[in-house]
């Protein structure tokens, strides 16, 4: 009986190559998209703060509410300035 290992016929050798190649490639795939999701919910976890900056949006233990700026704008007296960048 011939060993399996050790097949002369060349399209089976490429098939067989080629079937080690593509789930090599979609493991690779998976663990990257696995080890970018948990990296992201890590960085998400760490830095709280960067994303309520961001977002104007601060969490209290009722929920999500908008927050207000520390200072209102001022009012001007002088008129909007404008530049079409026409020449």
């Amino acid at each position: 009986m011939p060993d399996p290992t050790h097949d002369s016929d060349p399209v089976r050798r490429r098939e067989r190559g080629l079937r080690r190649v593509s789930t090599t490639t979609r493991r690779t795939a998976t663990a990257a998209t696995a080890a970018a999701l948990l990296l992201g919910a890590g960085y998400a976890h760490v830095l709280p703060s960067v994303s309520q900056l961001a977002s104007g949006v601060v969490e209290h233990s009722s929920g999500r509410h908008p927050q207000s700026p520390a200072n209102a704008p001022a009012p001007t007296t002088q008129p909007a300035q404008t530049t079409t960048g026409a020449s």
